[in-house]
């Protein structure tokens, strides 16, 4: 009994210290064999003093340990959004859920216990991950495989508390790290009482920090100042970024502001700010309903209601163009974006929104946010998740001499885990170059072997030839590849008949189901994941180098046909279909990720397979043409230009003449409407792309007169019939 008291008054004292510095605690339980019997009676001595608080308990429950009431299973990230808790444990006795335990890590308050159950290094280094299932395709099976990511968190932990039995509770040796000495507390600060430490910033009531007071005072600033100078507010997870929002829309409201919309790239992206502005308000007005409301960033700009002020949480998951058009759309503005954390939004953002600020909006402000709310700096735990995680690894821009020659090199996961320092730069340049870098990612890239990453390098200074060392090699870009097909045929005839669905091979998958050709799903295929380029060397002409160099790659291991998935934009498109691939297939709702409706893109590396991919090609060009009319009936008219095609109509010599009456004035529009749409078919791809966008919206589209006039700046029907005779007048009647 004397050992269990001194275990808990030690865990004790040192929580104690722990908040006083306003950290939180990371304690790791090694569990051998020979130890599992006693765990229940060990984690009950370790969580003494947490029963009164509330807990999060991420794995499965252990049997003979009971919990408090207060205690909540975590199961997914959903029920992390606004709360918070004074301890969390993780039993990774049975497989460790990595993404979920990095985003539970910000609800964690100061003073708080983190601790880790997992077997010994020696044996966790080994040991599979069930959770690891989700990362593989089939037919691969995580219980088949030990964990390399497991093995590379392993190497990059360097600063926990530690419990066994053999040594009890002691500090984790630390070779590099710089260790903070911590003394025993004095009786002066050792009391509980307080709701804050002694040395925890004091603010009022409801800030956080004065940080966050500095940025509610900056969002009410936007509103009352002058017009067309937005903010943008830039922060860590838990830097109390989303509460700011919240807060400021109160304060907003109190002022009679009762205008006021919040957007995000999801409903799940806005609730924090609404769950404390829902709360904020309640306590000065409890009966009082709540003017901030969420609306979907399309609707928005469809729509565009008006408003005091419009928020954007999770700015930089937003594709550029659609905050461009708020940003056109709007003179109040309150962009906010996380830069590091599961979010995983990266600089991309800062790099090309910023420049477009300064251009169209020379007085916008920015704020960052550096205090966490929950915690103190230098915590502990914090340093720990972004190690693990890759989740802060800055990476220098890298030098490009376009007279130098470039190669590519092609990194397996066995290399990724050997050279951390490979693996932090070519994660560093995924999270920087792409709007959504998640945990997931990093997981996926180190246990799924199906995914192979070829890198763009160029030798730094004058070399000629590669050199040895990866520290004199430029980064310049990379593309994470997933080898997919090969499905046996009678799966594959599975999955065309919708009986089956293979997780991992979304490209045979689609082959198979959606484009009726389960055949092809029978054959070894590639799917490009991503491709990126650093930021500063975009539009360089290095994406299109690099996205050759992958299509050789796949010809030599076999590979009969290249695709990829993504958000389609105008710019994607055309960088695409200018390698050669093929449009093949196109969503019906935008993606989550990217807003935009997520389009199949094929090319067949096997010349034999060609005409196939062209086929497939006019199908979907053709039946999208029919679609416009219908379940795409507000696709971006420019993507629609891009990606259909109608068929081929002639205009005799009658017809163009009453085109010519028409440009004149002297005949109605819904009398030549037909001949409007055989001419319009006859030389849509041949129109300047500025000047289509009416006659898609209209003829292909079949939008009513009262939906264009709100998306054409509030002009009236006649007025735009006008636009179209002008159309007429300029590029059919001086065509031969």
């Amino acid at each position: 009994m004397s050992a269990d008291l001194g275990l808990r008054q030690q865990l004790a004292e040192l929580q104690q210290q722990y908040w006083q510095l306003r950290w939180r605690l990371p304690l790791w339980l090694q569990v051998d064999a020979a130890e599992r019997d006693g765990l229940p009676q060990t984690l009950a001595e370790l969580l003494a003093y947490q029963s009164e608080g509330t807990g999060f308990w991420l794995g499965e429950f252990i049997a003979d340990f009971p919990l408090a009431a207060t205690t909540a299973q975590i199961k997914h990230k959903g029920q992390l959004l606004g709360v918070e808790a004074d301890w969390i444990v993780i039993n990774g006795l049975a497989g460790i859920d990595w993404d979920l335990l990095a985003a539970s890590s910000g609800c964690l308050r100061a003073g708080g216990l983190w601790l880790l159950i997992t077997v010994t290094p020696e044996h966790f280094a080994l040991q599979p991950n069930p959770q690891a299932q989700r990362m593989l395709s089939y037919p691969l099976q995580a219980h088949d495989q030990a964990s390399n990511f497991q093995q590379f968190w392993l190497s990059q932990q360097q600063d926990w508390w530690l419990y066994n039995e053999a040594l009890g509770l002691h500090r984790q040796h630390l070779a590099k790290a710089q260790q903070t000495v911590l003394t025993e507390p004095s009786a002066s600060t050792q009391t509980t009482d307080s709701k804050h430490p002694a040395d925890a910033e004091l603010v009022p009531a409801p800030f956080s920090s004065s940080e966050q007071q500095q940025a509610v005072a900056a969002i009410l600033k936007v509103v009352s100042g002058h017009r067309r100078r937005p903010l943008l507010l830039t922060a860590h997870r838990g830097r109390g970024k989303s509460a700011a929002l919240g807060i400021a829309a109160v304060q907003l409201q109190q002022l009679s502001k009762q205008k006021l919309i919040i957007t995000a790239p999801n409903p799940a992206a806005a609730a924090v700010a609404l769950q404390h502005a829902k709360a904020y308000l309640a306590e000065l007005q409890p009966d009082a309903p709540l003017a901030l409301q969420f609306w979907p960033i399309d609707l928005l700009l469809q729509q565009q209601p008006s408003a005091d002020l419009i928020m954007v949480d999770e700015a930089a998951a937003i594709p550029l163009p659609q905050l461009q058009q708020l940003t056109q759309q709007y003179s109040r503005l309150v962009f906010a974006t996380t830069e590091h954390g599961y979010e995983g939004t990266g600089r991309s953002f800062s790099l090309k929104f910023q420049p477009y600020l300064q251009q169209h909006c020379p007085g916008w402000q920015q704020l960052r946010l550096q205090t966490p709310v929950r915690y103190a700096e230098d915590d502990p735990l914090e340093r720990q998740i972004f190690r693990s995680f890759l989740l802060a690894c800055e990476q220098p821009t890298p030098a490009y001499d376009p007279a130098l020659p470039l190669f590519t090199k092609l990194h397996p996961a066995s290399e990724l885990l050997a050279q951390p320092s490979l693996l932090a730069g070519i994660f560093g340049l995924l999270s920087l170059a792409h709007y959504q870098t998640e945990v997931t990612d990093l997981w996926a890239l180190l246990d799924n072997p199906q995914l192979h990453v070829l890198a763009l390098y160029q030798q730094a200074g004058n070399e000629q030839e590669p050199g040895s060392t990866q520290q004199s090699l430029q980064l310049l870009g990379c593309a994470v590849m997933s080898y997919e097909g090969q499905l046996p045929p009678q799966l594959a005839t599975q999955v065309y008949q919708g009986d089956r669905r293979v997780q991992g091979h979304l490209l045979a998958q689609s082959l198979a189901f959606h484009l009726a050709t389960p055949e092809l799903a029978t054959l070894p295929l590639a799917r490009v994941q991503r491709i990126v380029i650093h930021p500063a060397w975009q539009n360089s002409g290095l994406g299109q180098y690099l996205l050759k160099q992958v299509q050789q790659h796949c010809q030599q291991q076999g590979v009969t046909a290249v695709g990829s998935s993504f958000g389609a934009t105008a710019a994607l498109l055309r960088f695409w279909t200018g390698q050669g691939f093929l449009p093949v297939k196109l969503s019906q709702q935008a993606e989550q990720a990217s807003g935009e409706p997520s389009v199949l893109m094929i090319k067949a590396c096997d010349s034999a397979l060609a005409p196939t991919m062209v086929q497939l090609h006019q199908q979907f060009a053709a039946n999208l043409y029919l679609q416009l009319a219908d379940s795409q009936r507000h696709l971006n008219p420019r993507l629609a230009l891009q990606l259909c095609q109608p068929p081929v109509t002639t205009i005799d010599t009658p017809a163009k003449q009453q085109l010519v009456l028409f440009a004149a004035g002297k005949r109605p529009y819904e009398l030549v409407e037909l001949l409007v749409l055989a001419w319009f078919n006859q030389h849509a791809h041949s129109l300047p792309i500025d000047l289509t966008p009416l006659l898609v919206q209209k003829l292909w589209q079949k939008h009513s007169w009262a939906d264009l006039s709100k998306q054409h700046n509030g002009q009236g029907k006649q007025q735009l019939i006008n636009q179209i005779r002008q159309l007429i007048a300029t590029f059919c009647l001086n065509q031969p």
